[in-house]
């Protein structure tokens, strides 16, 4: 026992002379070798060409253990670990008070990994590189723990320590852990609009072999231009405050895991700073922590350039992600994005955080080239998303949240999950295809979502939608939210410019949607929308695209209790190409179109869209309901409208039309339970020159006559002009009471249930007044039969209740009769007041 207590003091004096020495010489040498270690301890060789060979060191098993007092590497010096072939793991800890400091190479044999341990931090000069034999990990951990509960500390080092032969398997952190950045020039990568991004082959920086992990687990973590690559491999940067972060061994490199972490600290990208696992197949990109940043033209970048599945992006933020701006000279925006240029799948992208802040130009972007699938895109942020804007700079390169195809693959899906989302001035979350491959869906759900404004000098407004500029078809839509709003030219859309279809739009809106007002500067409406557009020529000729787009129209579905539309506001399904529109399907408690907002369902060639409306109030005021086909010279065929509410107002210059051109003109049946009307409100189907179609009133009330007050007569003027079915060249107008047995003499013997009105054109008058009115104070013109015929010129059949006068008559039958004048057929015109 006591020789066993003087070889140990006598080993402690030789470690105390020995830190001594290395004290003194700490000027000469920024490679210093510690004594905790003992007989084991590191030994440091200066070579020729500045190069510090490593030796020595514990070996246990696989595992190689090093320990340091300082470890720097200067500018064009080389740290040399000379290991043997059969290590695996080259566990390194720095136990002096001093930051890393490493401009120059680190160097080791064989297939070994390279794990570094300080707490005071690292800084990585622009000269820093890595060639070592598998991954690197670089951590401002206090301890490396491992699987048989062994502990490796840097700021409690045992004096000898117990070393094992188990593989690390967890990184301890303490309350204040050092900080790790990373220096550099920035990249140099160029992102054309229709092209994959070039620049990849001339990259410096940290790099690991292919396949392989670079990890650099500290405290605040910035990248200041500084370059991080492992091509097909995986990259995992974490920001940490304290607590545990997991280590498991894969068939490559290694997995990370915070689940154990408490608190977290910031992650920072700059001045085109770059993380990328590009290769043949695309790696993977971890990144977790509180605060995490990608500004001035940085990238966090997957290129898929082969045939297998690529790995995918994944960004955890316990606060927000900020993606913001583009680089000096808009090269690039900073991204986050995923490629697939060749049969590979792209790689996912998958964005967790309270906040996600998107803004002038910055973007996260899944795209595929290939014949491969774009990779899905997924944004989970508790509190907020917000887009915002476009590059001050460069207007073109708007912020954006999207998904695309540029070839036959598919583009991915894009989901946003927040209680808040806003977008204004221009900016785009959606998908597109510009190639065969199909659009894929976009998916919001939120609470509250505001999208507002345009870019004032492109007038490109704030949208969500989902595009096709080529022949494959455009994807779905769905908005599921509590409110909904969209001002000043902002929108939920889905469109073609070209032979694919515009896919179909679905708004859930539990309380209520608001379409308000025009982009300012231009004649960009607010709206929700599948249309197919015709391009101004610059942009065909950009896109290669043709003048008119042949694909048809998608669906347009709304479900919410209060739907609004104002000030030029549009909710519409319109094809200005030779396709056909699509329906408009509309569920609400209440549905408010005023001042020149309009529900349309429109083409100019193709067949008219239908719209069916479903609601318990509906009011339009200088509004516009339209299911017109075609323009002059165009066979479209009007759509139908059918409307069913227990209210209807149509007030000052409001229209419901399904009028056609040559095609024949659509149908409209109202379904109400009371309806008003002012005299300047039409209600038409007719087409200039095939067959009119029929406006139909079926109402299940008394309370359905439009008035002035209930004191006056309603005075019945002749102002529908007539046609019978089936003509041509003349404007059509048919409208007929239906009810249960004959015509009702007044209204107050009105069947209640079963009457209807026909028409395909009707104006009413009166005036804006939706109070029902009494029916003992309404006076009621006898019905008077008819004395004589008089024909116009025109060929118009009048029936008269004496020579030279004309009254109101009303038809006991449910058609209208018809008189033959020559070779032209025109039906009685009839009347209801």
């Amino acid at each position: 026992m006591l020789r066993k207590l003087i070889f140990y003091s006598l080993w402690r004096i030789g470690g105390i002379a020995l830190n001594c020495l290395i004290t003194s010489s700490a000027a000469l040498a920024q490679i210093v070798p510690d004594a905790t270690l003992g007989s084991e301890s590191s030994v440091v060789t200066r070579g020729a060409g500045s190069v510090d060979t490593i030796s020595g060191g514990a070996t246990r098993g696989a595992n190689l253990f090093h320990s340091f007092q300082e470890f720097s590497i200067f500018t064009g010096h080389t740290a040399y670990f000379n290991n043997s072939f059969n290590i695996q793991n080259i566990i390194t800890r720095v136990t002096g008070g001093a930051v890393s400091n490493i401009d120059g190479l680190i160097k080791a044999n064989g297939t070994a990994n390279l794990f570094l341990i300080n707490p005071n931090g690292f800084i990585f000069g622009s000269n820093a590189k890595i060639n070592i034999g598998s991954s690197f990990l670089a951590t401002t951990a206090n301890t490396i723990k491992f699987g048989d509960g062994t502990l490796f500390s840097a700021t409690a080092p045992q004096d000898p320590p117990l070393l094992t032969i188990n593989i690390p398997i967890e990184l301890e952190f303490g309350n204040n852990p050092g900080t790790i950045q990373i220096q550099g020039a920035g990249h140099s990568l160029v992102n054309p609009i229709f092209s994959p991004i070039t620049g990849l082959n001339n990259l410096t920086g940290l790099q690991v072999r292919p396949g392989k992990t670079l990890a650099l687990v500290g405290g605040d973590i910035t990248l200041d231009g500084g370059i991080l690559t492992a091509s097909s491999g995986q990259i995992e940067l974490g920001g940490v405050g304290n607590g545990v972060v997991s280590l498991s061994p894969t068939t490559d490199g290694w997995s990370l895991s915070y689940q154990a972490v408490q608190d977290f600290k910031n992650i920072q990208l700059s001045h085109q700073a770059l993380v990328n696992t590009s290769g043949a197949p695309g790696g993977s990109i971890q990144m977790q922590g509180q605060k995490i940043s990608v500004n001035d033209g940085s990238a966090i970048l997957i290129q898929n350039q082969g045939k297998q599945v690529s790995g995918g992006i994944n960004v955890n933020a316990s606060d927000s992600l900020l993606m913001n701006g583009t680089s000096l000279y808009g090269k690039i925006a900073s991204t986050l994005l995923t490629e697939s240029l060749s049969n590979g799948d792209g790689g996912e992208i998958t964005v967790s955080a309270k906040k996600v802040i998107v803004q002038d130009g910055g973007q996260i972007l899944p795209r595929t080239f290939g014949l491969g699938t774009g990779g899905n895109l997924t944004v989970n942020a508790s509190d907020s998303v917000q887009v915002i804007g476009f590059s001050p700079a460069y207007p073109n390169l708007f912020s954006n949240i999207s998904a695309a195809t540029f070839g036959s693959g598919n583009a991915g899906n894009l989901t946003i999950t927040t209680s808040n989302l806003t977008g204004i001035n221009g900016i785009q979350i959606g998908s597109a295809t510009f190639g065969s491959g199909f659009g894929g869906d976009v998916t919001v759900n939120a609470t509250d979502i505001t999208l507002s404004g345009i870019i004032p000098s492109v007038f490109t407004p704030s949208t969500i939608n989902a595009a096709t500029f080529k022949n494959g078809n455009a994807g779905q839509v769905i908005i599921n939210s509590s409110r909904l709003r969209l001002e000043n030219g902002g929108a939920v859309a889905s469109s073609t410019t070209a032979s694919g279809n515009a896919g179909s739009v679905t708004v859930n809106a539990s309380d209520s949607i608001v379409i308000d007002g025009i982009g300012r500067g231009s004649i960009t409406p607010s709206l929700i929308d599948s249309s197919a557009i015709v391009l101004a020529q610059p942009l065909q000729q950009q896109l290669r695209i043709p003048s008119v787009p042949s694909g048809n129209s998608g669906d347009v579905t709304i479900n919410t209790q209060s739907l609004s539309i104002s000030n030029g506001g549009l909710v519409n399904v319109q094809n200005n190409g030779s396709g056909n529109a699509g329906t408009v399907n509309i569920t609400a408690n209440r549905i408010r179109v005023i001042d020149n907002g309009g529900i349309n369902a429109t083409t100019a060639i193709g067949q008219g869209g239908n719209i069916f409306l479903n609601s318990k109030n509906l009011q339009l005021n200088n509004a516009t309901i339209s299911a017109t086909a075609g323009t002059q010279g165009t066979n479209g065929d009007g759509g139908n409208i059918t409307i069913n509410t227990d209210i209807l107002a149509a007030l000052g210059n409001s229209s419901i039309t399904a009028n056609a051109y040559k095609g024949r003109g659509g149908n409209v049946q109202i379904n109400s339970q009371g309806f008003f009307a002012s005299r300047n409100s039409q209600f038409t189907a007719s087409s200039q020159l095939g067959i009119n179609g029929t406006v139909q009133f079926n109402i299940s009330n008394d309370n359905v006559v439009p008035s002035k007050t209930v004191s006056e007569t309603i005075q019945l003027a002749p102002e529908i002009t007539s046609a019978c079915q089936g003509g041509a060249g003349t404007t059509a107008s048919k409208f007929v009471i239906i009810g249960t047995g004959s015509t009702p003499r007044n209204l107050a013997t009105q069947a209640s249930n079963n009457s209807g009105w026909h028409a395909n054109s009707a104006r009413f008058p009166a005036d804006n007044n939706l109070k029902k009115p009494s029916l003992q104070n309404l006076k009621i013109q006898p019905i008077v039969e008819a004395q004589s015929v008089l024909i116009e010129p025109s060929g118009e059949v009048n029936l008269l209740a004496s020579p030279n006068q004309v009254a109101a008559v009303a038809s006991a039958s449910s058609e209208s009769s018809c008189f033959t004048t020559g070779s032209k057929s025109t039906p009685v015109s009839t009347f209801f007041p």
